[in-house]
């Protein structure tokens, strides 16, 4: 019986991967009595063997997905160019608006407020005049 680090060693992988492999049920291992993992050297070279046909599978569909064509990264880039230029137009265009915006506000707060607006304020009173009566 080996450990999940033993495991790992044999199998080239970390502990963690052996211990997910674990969890999902893909890897059979019991524990002891003192809470420990322990994995059959059979089951370990079970899911190595399956294990290395999804790494094939893997490796196979990685090199099927090949660089797309020269004309298609340039087509590509043409047109995150032109979308780059419109968001740059788009950004001008707010900051103006902010400018604009900010300016008004500007004035707004510079102009004379006649006092008869302006409402007079209550006299202040206590929370809780009992309290301090």
């Amino acid at each position: 019986m080996l450990t999940p680090q033993q495991a790992a060693s044999r199998a080239q992988v970390s502990r963690g991967t052996i211990m997910n492999a674990i969890k999902s049920r893909h890897l059979i291992a019991r524990r002891d009595n003192r809470n420990r993992w322990h994995i059959d050297p059979a089951d370990l070279s079970k899911w190595l063997s399956s294990r290395s046909d999804i790494a094939t599978v893997k490796a196979v569909n990685t090199d099927s997905q090949q660089v797309p064509p020269l004309d298609e990264n340039l087509i590509r880039i043409a047109v995150l160019e032109a979308e780059l230029k419109g968001k740059d137009q788009r950004i001008a265009d707010l900051e103006r608006d902010r400018d604009d915006w900010k300016a008004q506000a500007q004035e707004l707060a510079r102009r004379d407020v006649p006092q008869e607006q302006i409402a007079p304020l209550a006299p202040f009173r206590r929370w809780w005049p009992w309290r301090w009566s």
